[in-house]
């Protein structure tokens, strides 16, 4: 396996449609594109489009659980509050108009290669600090991503230009229950008689 990952280099296994995000992003939007894209971090792009970091879910809801900017202080807002004169109805609520940026959640360290690194390398970078995605780059410029799916896809053999299949695993037939045997019926005795009594 060492020899065919030797083989290959990053430009081989990156992803080459990256999904990049402004660092003057909206969070909210921020988060939306990561659900309809189905992906969990993205490198971070300035005005210039280079590179200047990285953001992830876990970026998203660290900065969730720490904010200060949630309103504590009890408030008689809505017994003071008037809409076209009359007060208004119960069960509104104040809507959280953070307007946080990518910018202000994000990484700055941005764990790149060249697309000439070796996967080895690659790998070894991934384990060593602990991350899940390494950006590869031309210049400052995002060239691809590699994930650590990628890297495994590599070290477990997969043709790397066919995408992953998931092989279909044989359902076992389920065993037949033996017939079961019918049970003999008790003999009859004989009496001396000679007639048969029921037993």
């Amino acid at each position: 396996m060492k020899k065919r990952a030797k083989r290959y280099t990053a430009a081989d296994i990156m992803s080459k449609h990256v999904i990049c995000v402004m660092k003057d992003a909206d969070l909210r939007d921020l988060g939306k594109l990561f659900l309809s894209k189905g992906i969990t971090g993205a490198p971070v792009i300035d005005k210039d489009g280079d590179i200047c970091g990285v953001v992830s879910q876990t970026d998203l809801l660290f900065y969730q659980l720490t904010r200060d900017d949630e309103l504590v202080v009890p408030s008689d807002f809505y017994q003071a509050a008037r809409v076209e004169g009359r007060p208004i109805a119960t069960g509104f609520q104040i809507e959280d108009v953070n307007t946080a940026t990518v910018e202000e959640v994000m990484t700055p360290v941005v764990h790149a290669v060249l697309a000439s690194t070796p996967v080895a390398a690659v790998a070894k970078m991934m384990t060593q600090r602990h991350i899940h995605r390494v950006i590869v780059r031309r210049g400052m410029k995002v060239a691809g991503i590699i994930s650590a799916l990628d890297v495994l896809r590599v070290f477990g053999g997969s043709d790397l230009n066919q995408p992953a299949k998931i092989k279909a695993t044989a359902k076992p037939k389920p065993k037949r229950k033996p017939k079961a045997k019918a049970k003999p019926r008790p003999k009859a005795k004989v009496a001396r008689t000679g007639r048969r009594r029921a037993a």
